[in-house]
C-alpha cells in the first residue's frame, strides 16, 4: 500500500546525518551521493511494499531492510504509515542495537 506516510524518527534522522558526514569527510562527494541514493531508493522500496521484509522484533512489529552490505534500515509499519526507526551500520556488533 505505497500511500502509507513516510515518517523519521529523530533518531534515524540524526544516524543518517552522521553517516552523510562521515562519508563526506572519508570518502568524499560521490560516493556520499552514491550511498544516498542507495538509501533513498530502499526507502521507496519499503514504502512501496513493507511486507516484504523480514520481522526482526515481533512485539513491536518492527521489520528490517538490509539496504546494503554496510547498513541495514528498521522500520515499523501501523495501518497509515511507516515509521524509519535507524539506521544501523552492519559492521557493528548486533547486541549495539536498540529497537
Amino acid at each position: 500500500m505505497p500511500d502509507r506516510k513516510l515518517k523519521w524518527s529523530e533518531r534515524a534522522l540524526e544516524e543518517n546525518r552522521i553517516l552523510v558526514d562521515y562519508l563526506l569527510n572519508e570518502w568524499g562527494a560521490e560516493i556520499t551521493q552514491r550511498v544516498t541514493d542507495e538509501i533513498d531508493q530502499t526507502v521507496i522500496r519499503i514504502q512501496n511494499n513493507p511486507e516484504h521484509f523480514q520481522i526482526v522484533k515481533k512485539s513491536k512489529n518492527i521489520r528490517r531492510c538490509v539496504a546494503s552490505p554496510q547498513t541495514s534500515i528498521y522500520f515499523k509499519v501501523s495501518n497509515n504509515a511507516i515509521e524509519i526507526i535507524t539506521l544501523f551500520d552492519n559492521r557493528q556488533n548486533p547486541k549495539k542495537r536498540k529497537l
